[in-house]
């Protein structure tokens, strides 16, 4: 019972999907309509990529995996840059132009592990070199950093996380 409620919340994500079989960052549940069309890999859409997957490795269903195949070249296609991971417009692919193409969101760290349990171990690798490289600089992953400044990101949220 509990699981075909969740597959069919997942369906319905699913089909809310971009043309480029990309995901943005929040849904509207009461309408349907994305309220942010940025598609990334970290905050407000980790989950997604992490439960698909896992999902299909553990209950065995082709649905999960066509899920995350289709959404992992999307990502890698759209999103991907050099060995970082940026955001773009869900319907276009498209850098934002905010400069959020280029940051890292510390809720992405899950990535290189899932890179792993599909056997892209080279992906995987280059991913967590870059994101462990972030490590060994500051002792800690930062909340999130501009790769492109070689710089943390601050803001007003800043102050509720380490």
């Amino acid at each position: 019972r509990f699981e075909e409620a969740a597959l069919c919340a997942l369906r319905l994500l699913w089909s809310k999907r971009s043309p480029l079989n990309l995901l943005g960052n929040t849904l509207d549940v009461s309408s349907g309509v994305w309220r942010n069309p940025s598609a990334g890999i970290g905050a407000g859409v980790d989950s997604f990529y992490e439960y698909v997957l896992k999902g299909y490795l553990v209950f065995g269903r082709p649905e999960l995996f066509d899920m995350w195949n289709a959404s992992y070249s999307a990502v890698l296609r759209h999103l991907r840059r050099g060995v970082w991971y940026g955001e773009a417009n869900m319907h276009q692919g498209t850098l934002k132009g905010s400069g959020d193409d280029s940051i890292f969101d510390a809720l992405s760290a899950f990535w290189p592990g899932l890179q792993v349990l599909v056997g892209d171990i080279e992906q995987a690798a280059s991913t967590h070199a870059a994101f462990h490289s972030l490590w060994s600089r500051f002792g800690v992953l930062p909340e999130r950093y501009d790769v492109r400044r070689k710089a943390v990101v601050s803001g007003a949220w800043a102050d509720m996380y380490p």
